[in-house]
């Protein structure tokens, strides 16, 4: 559909206007650090701590502002290469996490059953003495699998370090359930997680099920840099989503295109460049492991007219918007959750980049390049780390709630698990079974939350101990670099420890000694700033230009004299085994999948028999771990679901009424909004809302504290919203063992 013609009709609303200030992105870095921020009362200068800050995957550069002891602002790090002084409203809300009096106090003991709230206020030696004989027990007994770790990312750091020390723990990641798939996806083809697109330099992007106007994973940095490429450089942005995101919204054109087909299309895209002869045949022939004759005659079964019959989109589209992106050089094809987070996930993400490929468009300005960062070295006696994730095709991919589905039937019998600022019993498809386990001691002998607040899953814990948030913690970070020039970033403390709380870094550091065994001898350090200035230590070029002290007065460092290097393959090849990109995949083939990118069929999607599609996206304010920041719940706490007008004419739904939507799990009530900026089979809901633990805020309910804001919570009456979570199938990938979030098949009816 072409953008002009939609938008008269459904973007009246859409805040484009939000995004006019990121215009001259690169140049706002030649400001002055920090701007001269001044305080409302005294107007007098306050102090700038830089650091990083930790609410997404953006890890962008902050600023936090101090007045006498107090943190009274959050701002953008402006030295930062990623962010350039830009936040967004998660980070700027940060604020609210600093004094937030519904924050854990002190450690915590369970008194009583499981999920009754029986907590006794404990001493931190006590929880110690406490952990460390379970976790004694399970050292030197060698069964060490039954010690299972999870946290929201990857750990890294010490927290990796003591994991690895300990023995071949059980490490799960919240991350696994989002990004599994992509991950895999990307692996398999070319040796790395998640490339970087240059968008800032690209001519056309061609965008398959992301939302980068309102949730990225790059955000801030990634959305500044395409607004200035679309209009510095009229780059041409093309949207294929079942919904009409933020994103869809603001481009050229949007496809509304039915679920789970992306790759199919991408593949029809890949087959009329071939055909048209505009793809780029030295490249194909040089750098992947299949010749051009051998990828032409499999693609030439993905013909547009075969594709529109399933996916919806027109074969003169098809083939139109191919043409566009192989003659607009340079261009990138880019995708999000809405891709991956199928049954077919990480072959949709294989066929995405197959797009990439054919034309070349690899580590080349304005395309889907390389990820450049820095990796830290381990300081001193190291453990033999094991490799990240393994991406071992042959070990069965363990996601929390694949984790929680062996428990349930005794394939795996933990004796403790460790939940560290993560929450399974709200995050987890298909919730209530996660809840239901978490209840069971036969199933989970003992578990223990590190969290900052009582989440939903800290109060099915056994002891819970008060977690540091990144406001008062050390730690060190290097995301990819958008400017393609890797950086290190500096997490320091802002400010001091709220009341009992502790790093979760200083606790494993505590944990190890007592632990004893082989374990102290790889921490010769006494604190978490002591490591890190270790790990700095490592990188001369940053040691020799000031080291720790010049990360703590700036904030980041990088080499200013390195200019972006593309094509960087052609001296180190690629990370997989060929070294080439393999778009012919021999692990795939091992475990007998389809070793080139495919179209794999949705089951059940192929006729829906008068149900829906029901597809959950993420809000721009709301994240998973900001449920009980005030700023945000007061912007975002209903969350209606989406359903295509036409469609509701035919229920007898208007706007606003109260509909049911029903799995065979179970179902939920909540509000419709009506739009004609959905695909038909589809129905959609924002994700993040509806806890039932966290907070008073994150529950909407007012609250009398030091914070006179908590007693102004007057959308109350409103609620919270619905979290979707507990009727979600948990289905996941075969592949990546990612969850096929948007899947699940609902019925609609009138409350």
């Amino acid at each position: 559909m072409i953008r002009r013609d939609f938008l008269k009709l459904c973007l009246s609303s859409i805040p484009v206007f939000l995004f006019h200030h990121y215009l001259g992105f690169s140049a706002y870095a030649k400001e002055v650090f920090g701007g001269k921020q001044v305080s409302r009362h005294t107007r007098k200068s306050l102090k700038g701590i830089p650091s990083i800050c930790q609410l997404c995957p953006a890890h962008c550069g902050i600023i936090g502002f101090i007045e006498g002891d107090q943190l009274v602002k959050i701002g953008g790090n402006p030295k930062h290469p990623n962010n350039l002084g830009k936040l967004c409203a998660r980070g700027l809300a940060g604020l609210n996490m600093a004094h937030d009096p519904d924050r854990i106090t002190s450690p915590l003991i369970r008194r009583g059953e499981r999920g009754k709230g029986q907590w006794e206020k404990i001493s931190w030696e006590k929880a110690y003495i406490e952990i460390t004989s379970r976790l004694k027990t399970i050292y030197q007994s060698g069964q060490k699998r039954d010690f299972v770790f999870q946290s929201e990312h990857e750990p890294d750091g010490i927290i990796k370090r003591f994991l690895e020390a300990f023995g071949k723990t059980l490490i799960l990641s919240e991350d696994s359930l989002d990004f599994g798939n992509r991950d895999w996806g990307q692996w398999l083809t070319w040796g790395e997680e998640r490339g970087v697109p240059d968008v800032i330099n690209s001519h056309y992007i061609l965008n398959f099920g992301s939302n980068p106007y309102e949730a990225h994973e790059y955000y801030t940095g990634f959305i500044g840099r395409l607004i200035e490429a679309r209009v510095q450089n009229k780059t041409k942005l093309v949207t294929f989503d079942v919904r009409l995101s933020y994103t869809a919204g603001n481009s050229e054109e949007w496809f509304p295109i039915t679920p789970g087909t992306d790759g199919m299309v991408a593949l029809a895209m890949a087959n009329v460049i071939i055909k048209n002869n505009l793809q780029n045949k030295d490249f194909i022939e040089k750098w992947t492991n299949i010749s051009s004759s051998a990828l032409a005659q499999f693609l030439s079964q993905y013909t547009p007219e075969m594709v529109e019959k399933t996916s919806g989109v027109h074969t003169s589209d098809i083939e139109r918007v191919a043409k566009e992106f192989a003659l607009s050089r340079p261009a990138v094809a880019i995708s999000g959750r809405g891709v991956s987070s199928h049954l077919n996930g990480v072959y949709n993400e294989r066929c995405i980049f197959l797009l990439n490929t054919v034309v070349g468009s690899i580590d080349i300005p304005g395309g889907y390049c390389l990820p450049r960062t820095y990796r830290f070295e381990e300081p001193d006696l190291k453990p033999s780390f094991q490799k990240g994730k393994a991406f071992d095709l042959e070990k069965v991919q363990i996601t929390p709630q694949k984790f929680i589905s062996m428990v349930k039937h005794g394939k795996l019998t933990p004796k403790l698990y460790f939940v560290y600022e993560s929450n399974p019993a709200y995050k987890n498809p298909e919730s209530g079974l996660t809840s239901e386990v978490l209840k069971n001691e036969k199933l989970i002998p003992y578990m223990v939350v590190a969290d900052s607040y009582m989440t939903e899953t800290a109060a099915l814990a056994d002891i819970i101990l008060p977690a540091a948030t990144y406001l008062e913690s050390w730690g060190l970070d290097s995301s990819p670099a958008m400017d393609l020039n890797p950086f290190v970033g500096l997490q320091q403390p802002i400010i001091p420890l709220f009341a009992k709380s502790v790093p979760i870094s200083d606790i494993c550091i505590e944990l190890a000694h007592r632990i004893g065994g082989g374990l102290p001898r790889y921490f010769k350090f006494n604190s978490t700033e002591e490591y890190i200035k270790k790990v700095v230590s490592g990188i001369k070029k940053l040691e020799k230009g000031g080291g720790l002290k010049y990360l703590k007065e700036n904030g980041v460092w990088f080499d200013s004299n390195v200019k972006p290097k593309y094509r960087s393959y052609e001296l180190k090849r690629f990370n997989t085994p060929s070294g080439k990109i393999e778009i012919y995949s021999e692990k795939l083939k091992r475990r007998g999948f389809q070793p080139l990118p495919t179209y794999e069929p949705i089951p059940g999607h192929g006729d829906l028999k008068g149900k829906f599609v029901l597809v959950m996206y993420e809000p721009n304010v709301m994240g998973s771990r900001t449920g009980n920041f005030k700023w945000l719940a007061e912007i975002k706490h209903r969350n209606p679901v989406w359903i295509n007008k036409d469609v509701a004419k035919q229920l007898h739904i208007e706007e606003g009424d109260r509909i049911k939507i029903s799995t065979r799990i179970g179902s939920f009530v909540t509000d419709a909004r009506l739009t004609f900026g959905i695909h038909p089979r589809v129905i959609a809901i924002e994700r993040n809302l509806g806890h039932w633990g966290i907070g008073h805020i994150a529950r909407a309910k007012r609250f009398k504290s030091k914070d006179p804001n908590t007693n102004l919570v007057w959308w109350e009456k409103e609620g919270n919203g619905i979290s979707p979570n507990p009727i979600i199938s948990g289905n996941s990938d075969p592949i990546g063992g990612g969850e096929a979030w948007n899947d699940t098949l609902v019925i609609v009816s009138k409350a």
